[in-house]
């Protein structure tokens, strides 16, 4: 794959990502029930991928049982994600959730026992203070809110944890054994709430349509697909451009559902203020390896 292939490939992921949210509105059961179809759905396209690419399928029995438990917090990243849009609005939820990135810059030296570094402590304070702001202006969705930023921190936990995880594995197995963990603990939940949803046949055709896009476009393709073009790319062009996933849900929302995601200008303020912070935090990542490991070669 040629780099100019990998970065159209990579805007696509994130496009596709950034629809993510709107399914999440589109798909109108309880968030753990979408979540659980939405794992089953995306274990399936996963092993048509493992059969086609020829990535190992068999568990890894050494990490196995971390790939499960990281699929826990998975899933109730993706309930919490999904909950917030229920109980507010796309715009709302995707521009907390987006602080995740920030989140996993202040947790990442804390659990791999490194010195936090200065800007990222400032970029944290900067983003609380967009939350703050988000939160006192928007008083209807402040349950949302605080569901989505927590969303944010699982999503930064598990990231952090993947960090160590793909070291030593395929990702492709990691992300496979993940959402199995996934739809295991939500299927026990639900199973034990006598609450399992109907097969996906039983739906409605637009709720069926949704439900495979979501699972296997923004959940299979879209995993495969980041794992090959970080054959061509470097990790800093790849976390830079997904920082464009909340731009898009929030156009796409706005787009779709006009007044009913319109929100306080100061809120808009606050969602550039958190954007303007994953820039920043890129730009202030790239500068301090440069600095500190003067070999290093960051390109894309």
């Amino acid at each position: 794959m040629e780099r100019r292939n990998a970065l159209l490939l990579l805007h696509l992921t994130v496009f596709l990502w950034g629809f993510t949210g709107i399914f999440g509105r589109l798909i109108e059961q309880p968030a753990d029930q979408l979540v659980y179809l939405r794992t089953i759905i995306a274990i399936l396209g996963l092993l048509l991928a493992g059969w086609w690419m020829g990535f190992p399928v068999i568990p890894n029995r050494h990490d196995v049982g971390h790939h499960l438990f990281t699929g826990v917090i998975i899933a109730a990243h993706w309930f919490t994600f999904y909950h917030a849009i229920k109980v507010g609005t796309v715009s709302v939820a995707v521009a907390c959730l987006s602080a995740s990135t920030v989140f996993t810059a202040l947790m990442e030296p804390l659990w791999n026992k490194q010195r936090v570094k200065p800007f990222e402590l400032l970029l944290g304070f900067l983003v609380i203070l967009a939350l703050i702001l988000i939160f006192g202006l928007e008083v209807e969705y402040r349950l949302s809110i605080l569901v989505a930023t927590l969303s944010a921190l699982l999503s930064a936990w598990f990231t952090v944890v993947n960090g160590r995880l793909i070291k030593r594995d395929h990702a492709g197995r990691i992300g496979l054994y993940e959402l199995i963990g996934a739809a295991g603990s939500v299927c026990i939940w639900l199973a034990v709430e006598g609450r399992l949803p109907p097969p996906l046949w039983h739906l409605p055709g637009d709720q069926i349509l949704w439900h495979l896009l979501l699972g296997l476009a923004c959940t299979s393709f879209a995993f495969v697909a980041g794992i090959a073009v970080m054959r061509q790319l470097s990790a800093f062009t790849v976390s830079l451009t997904v920082n464009l996933e909340p731009v898009y849900s929030i156009v796409l929302a706005l787009l779709i559902w006009r007044g009913e995601e319109r929100l306080h200008a100061g809120s808009y303020l606050g969602f550039a203020l958190i954007l303007a912070c994953l820039f920043a935090n890129g730009w202030f990542t790239r500068r301090w390896e440069r600095r500190n490991n003067p070999g290093t070669v960051l390109t894309g």
